[in-house]
């Protein structure tokens, strides 16, 4: 007894042997087919992963609709902490909210209590993570046909989810952060507005949201005590549980491939060390490449199995920092975005040490940079709770980042009637550049040809000064400076600062000219 389309969900990836059969079996991230090829379709009912909580709901889903079902083994590599969260759904169940008790993982309120019950009190889930493959395979081939545990199959359809795609250049996005997790509220942020709504076979709806190239950088995150707050997707244990896929050699059976093993085992080329020889050696190098796809071994699974997708990091030595950069094909930005980027800054440090080098910046270049349909409700909640909370963090005495391509200084040249914006290094010393212009339009418009600023929240305060100075210049209030408010009414200038620090007055050489800065 079951629905007449079964499986209803994910037809097309799990592993369909007799939908009649009372057992089923979970492999976690091990590739379905390592348990399949042992097994005859008359063994099973189904054999699928479970890569992420969420996918509770669709196993359960599946299970309602083929009540014949009884029994589930669960096996394999538990990279995510799913499996921990399934048997927790199991034995405790789930808090008044749906969120299963005392582990990761929120059910659908679209399936109803009754049938959540029913699914727990009448489904037997076998929990045989780190046994022997072939205790698996005797296990399954143990249970026979057994009576459903419902009168009738039923669908609880997932609610719709409502998708809006804003407008972008669609490809190149960039972020930064000084934290893995205030950049991942930013990736959130990125993908949930402008990611392009595609389908895929890895969510309920078969629909995720995909950014292409997102860059996204890493400039302060301590990796020997990393900032962890609350609303991570996983907990402090299971991303130190996590670190060894990237730190160690290691090779889990079962798995089409771990990242440590691919960069410090391939071919029997650690190439991990062979990295921190180079800048030993040669800082200068740009040689400083571990590559993680086997060419031989990944395309002849390109359509069969699964394949890296972190293709390769590369290194570099600038201003006598080390700086890392990890190249992804494709990436669940919910889940695996944030594990990987902690490991990564792990490995870098690891790096660094090696050659004495403090650290740069972490860059993740991420091609496909998507996520499910599944999570798209959870990080607008996120978002909504802790984005400006997190990313609206400024230095003392600021309420601004500071543009990395300089600063600027708003000026009027009363003689010619002109508004002045000169470009400044850092440290205000220097002038690099002058447009000039009689009204603000004239002047934003060169300083965009030219693409001199690089923060969204400088370009607008550069127009708002702007905008003041040609009312200055108009209204002849000669004592307006940059960064004071005018009250055109009475024609004061009042200070926007409760603070005033006179700037002594400097000198700059520039060429054979020498500019007085007030």
């Amino acid at each position: 007894m079951r629905t007449e389309k079964w499986p209803i969900l994910y037809e097309n990836i799990l592993r369909v042997g007799d939908p009649d059969q009372s057992v089923g079996v979970v492999t976690l991230w091990t590739e379905r087919d390592v348990i399949k090829d042992s097994l005859e379709k008359k063994d099973y009912a189904a054999i699928g992963n479970l890569y992420s909580p969420a996918g509770i709901n669709h196993m359960m889903r599946n299970v309602l609709a083929n009540p014949s079902i009884r029994h589930l083994i669960m096996w394999g590599a538990d990279m995510s902490g799913s499996g921990s969260s399934l048997r927790n759904f199991f034995e405790k169940g789930i808090n008044p909210d749906y969120s299963i008790i005392d582990a990761p993982g929120q059910i659908e309120t679209e399936i109803p209590k009754d049938a959540v019950d029913s699914f727990r009190k009448n489904v037997e889930l076998i929990d045989m993570r780190g046994k022997p493959k072939e205790e698996v395979v005797r296990a399954v081939k143990k249970f026979k046909k057994e009576k459903p545990f419902r009168e009738k199959a039923e669908v609880f359809p997932a609610s719709e989810k409502q998708v809006n795609t804003w407008p972008s250049e669609q490809t190149s996005f960039r972020i930064e952060a000084p934290t893995v997790a205030q950049t991942w509220l930013k990736v959130l942020n990125m993908v949930t507005k402008y990611g392009r709504v595609k389908s895929t076979r890895y969510a309920t709806t078969n629909e995720l949201k995909e950014l292409l190239n997102l860059n996204a950088v890493v400039n302060e995150e301590d990796p020997e005590n990393e900032y962890f707050p609350e609303y991570l997707p996983f907990t402090t244990t299971e991303l130190k549980a996590y670190y060894p896929e990237w730190l160690t050699a290691r090779r889990i059976p079962g798995m089409a491939y771990n990242y440590g093993d691919r960069m410090r085992n391939m071919d029997g080329i650690n190439q991990i060390e062979e990295i921190k020889k180079l800048l030993q050696n040669r800082p200068d190098s740009k040689k400083m490449i571990a590559s993680l796809y086997n060419v031989k071994v990944d395309w002849a699974a390109a359509n069969t199995g699964d394949t890296p997708c972190i293709t390769q990091i590369i290194g570099g030595v600038q201003d006598k920092k080390f700086f890392l950069t990890v190249h992804v094909r494709s990436q669940d930005m919910f889940h695996g975005w944030p594990r990987n980027m902690f490991a990564a800054r792990k490995l870098q440090k690891e790096i660094a040490d090696s050659g004495g080098y403090p650290m740069g910046k972490l860059t993740m270049i991420t091609h496909s940079a998507h996520m499910y349909a599944d999570d798209w409700n959870t990080a607008q909640e996120l978002l909504d709770k802790y984005y400006i909370k997190e990313t609206a963090k400024y230095k003392t005495g600021f309420h601004f980042q500071i543009d990395p391509r300089g600063n600027w200084l708003i000026d009027i040249d009363w003689e010619n009637k002109l508004i002045t914006a000169k470009l400044m290094t850092e440290d205000m010393a220097t002038e690099l550049t002058m447009f000039h212009g009689k009204t603000a339009k004239e002047v934003y418009k060169q300083m965009a040809e030219w693409e001199v600023v690089s923060l969204a929240s400088h370009a607008f305060d550069l127009g708002a000064e702007l905008q003041k100075a040609e009312i200055a210049l108009n209204l002849y209030l000669k004592d307006w400076k940059q960064d004071r408010r005018i009250d055109v009414n009475s024609q004061k200038i009042e200070e926007e600062v409760t603070e005033q620090i006179e700037a002594p007055t400097r000198y700059v050489r520039k060429g054979k000219k020498v500019i007085r800065l007030k």
